[in-house]
């Protein structure tokens, strides 16, 4: 049924009928807060800062529901069109003016055959240049993984014990974890938090400034670390090649299922989200086990082994094989067997991925990508391989994953061939012609050897409330928000500071909480605040103080730490009376104390 033909006619005859009235608009209002705590700050020249949308209906009060947005921000200028017109102008055309920041949309992360890193604006793809971001990494991780929460990738060298993390959107990388040896796999939830692998069968899971939030044992031998290809899923599924396994809700650690295989596991795959499916290392055959029967396998026979696994989004067909083989075997989840196969003809497999309606299957050696209707799958029925050229034959690239990636949800996946250094954009669809795909990807930086896809646009974190991060230049800015009913056309300023700003010093100074009059020689707790301009308490999680007398060179030292309410709070104890000088030792850059805060000590000898 065409729906919007109908909806409209009904909004217009509600409108003539005088029972209608028109949709309000929606009003927008943006904070920036940091990518990694998420605390209130300021946006900075060329610095990653996460952009808070919160959306509310004037009319109700309350967040919409359903809403799509759409976002990009734009120097402010006086000769810019109006906010109405530009977000109309982005929803026709999808493009933004040059110099703007388009904030919908994906990126692509390779990583490369030099231990290189680059990240990849497919919509500059027509530019003299579509990279974003490039690092020079020292050697050859043993992974690498990415989080569109923080905008980094996370990269592991088990030899000296790191996790770096590297910006994409920009040069910065740091070391966030250290003392970890052996970690081998790195995969990352939608909250941000990293979940890591490593050699001695523990997994860990760190937040994204680097804290260890906790660690399990899964075995005695190496962890892999697997989640699905679709970003809205969170479950990650970690096992051992001796057949231990959990699988978990990455977003809370809540487990969800725990087991052990009935043999050692060549791959394993997530099913659904209380699932998992293993293809056995020494046995022609595949099991599968769910969260409600943890110890109830179901045993799937295969003809032959097989050294992969990969399972649809909707939980119902999955693909078995060997990359350098040729065959790959189709499993119907819901029959517990297999059901079709491929035998590819003087090519091999490469790798193998589902978008929501078709499994493909890439083929280096064969120069072809062949795609499989879901809905053509089942018992009693051939196989039907559509291949779509990728205009040359080259080697199979050894010992990669990653270089047939979908775009969930858009039906579409990318298939590199890493020697032209080219990202092949095929849809489900796609025709069967003697030449390749009509759009591709050129992806600068190196020979790819892994891709994975950031999305950069607005996510909805709650309701009504979106955010995405990103790096912009110094100076006045214009976040312009639309959606895609056009309920909502706004422009949002904000101030991004360059260099001389971030330097400038920001007066602040220490006002303290409660009366009570120290005594001198006993044990006496301080509380206060450090407050700036605007007398409002900026939020710090410590201070070292000196505290020197007025009358004497005594000095006393102290550490005054945040507690719950946000109050720093130190014990002191002033060894005479008369006045003494409360003076931070360690103030963050760019903040300058105003002035002191003076304690007058009483005698143990005088009353209050």
């Amino acid at each position: 049924m065409q729906r919007a033909p109908l909806i409209a006619l009904l909004l217009a005859v509600l409108a003539t009928t005088g029972q209608g009235r028109a949709q309000a608009s929606l009003t927008a209002a943006l904070t920036l807060h940091d990518p990694i705590t998420g605390a209130p700050t300021t946006a900075d020249d060329g610095e990653p800062v996460r952009l808070r949308v919160q959306l509310t209906d004037p009319v109700t009060g309350l967040p919409p529901r359903g809403v799509d947005l759409l976002g990009w921000v734009r120097g402010v200028a006086a000769d810019n069109p109006g906010c109405e017109r530009a977000a109309q102008n982005y929803r026709a055309t999808r493009r933004t003016p040059l110099g703007s920041v388009d904030l919908n949309g994906i990126l692509l992360a390779t990583y490369n055959s030099d231990a290189s890193l680059s990240v990849v604006d497919p919509k500059l793809n027509f530019y003299s240049s579509n990279l974003v971001a490039a690092h020079r990494l020292d050697g050859a991780p043993t992974s690498v993984a990415t989080s569109a929460r923080q905008m980094r990738a996370y990269v592991a060298y088990p030899d000296d014990g790191i996790i770096l993390a590297a910006s994409l959107t920009g040069p910065d990388r740091h070391v966030l974890a250290e003392g970890l040896p052996g970690v081998t796999s790195l995969v990352t939830a939608r909250t941000g938090d990293l979940w890591s692998g490593d050699l001695a069968g523990q997994v860990m899971r760190l937040s994204p400034d680097g804290t260890l939030r906790e660690t399990r044992r899964l075995g005695v031998d190496a962890v892999t670390l697997t989640r699905p290809r679709d970003p809205e899923t969170d479950s990650i599924a970690a096992y051992t090649p001796a057949g231990a396994a959990f699988l978990l809700d990455g977003a809370t650690g809540r487990d969800i299922l725990n087991t052990t295989f009935s043999s050692p596991v060549a791959d394993l795959s997530i099913v659904g989200d209380t699932g998992l499916l293993a293809v056995l290392r020494d046995a022609p055959q595949a099991e599968m086990r769910y969260a409600d029967a943890p110890d109830a396998p179901l045993t799937i026979p295969l003809g032959k082994t097989f050294a992969r696994i990969e399972t649809g989004p909707d939980a119902r067909i999955a693909l078995a094989y060997t990359p350098g083989d040729s065959i790959v075997a189709l499993i119907d989840l819901a029959l517990g067997r297999v059901v079709q196969s491929v035998e590819l003809a003087d090519a091999s497999v490469s790798e193998v991925t589902f978008t929501d309606n078709a499994a493909f299957i890439l083929s280096h050696d064969g120069g072809f990508l062949g795609a499989i209707d879901l809905a053509t799958v089942a018992l009693g029925k051939a196989a039907v391989l559509r291949k779509i050229d990728l205009g040359a034959k080259t080697e199979r690239p050894e010992g990669t994953d990653g270089l047939l990636v979908p775009l969930f949800p858009s039906p579409q996946v990318i298939a590199v061939e890493p020697r032209f250094q080219t990202g092949w954009l095929v849809g489900e669809l796609a025709s069967t012609v003697e030449m390749p795909p009509m759009d591709s990807i050129r992806l600068r930086g190196g020979i790819p050897q892994s891709l994975q896809v950031i999305d950069r646009s607005f996510q909805e974190v709650e309701t009504g409330v979106f955010e995405t991060v990103w790096a912009f230049d110094a100076g006045a800015r214009e976040l312009i928000l639309t959606t895609f009913a056009g309920q909502l056309s706004t422009c949002v300023p904000f101030h991004v500071r360059g260099f001389v700003e971030q330097h400038a010093l920001t007066p602040v100074r220490l006002v303290r909480e409660g009366a009570q009059v120290p005594v001198a020689g006993e044990p006496f707790d301080l509380v206060f605040q450090v407050t700036g301009p605007d007398d409002r308490p900026l939020p710090l999680p410590g201070l070292h103080l000196m505290v020197p007398s007025m009358l004497s060179g005594t000095m006393v030292e102290a550490t005054a730490t945040a507690d719950a309410a946000g109050l720093l709070r130190a014990r002191l104890t002033l060894p005479h009376e008369g006045p003494f000088v409360v003076q931070p030792r360690d103030l963050p850059q760019g903040l300058a104390l105003r002035s002191a805060l003076i304690l007058k000590a009483r005698s143990e000898k005088e009353t209050p």
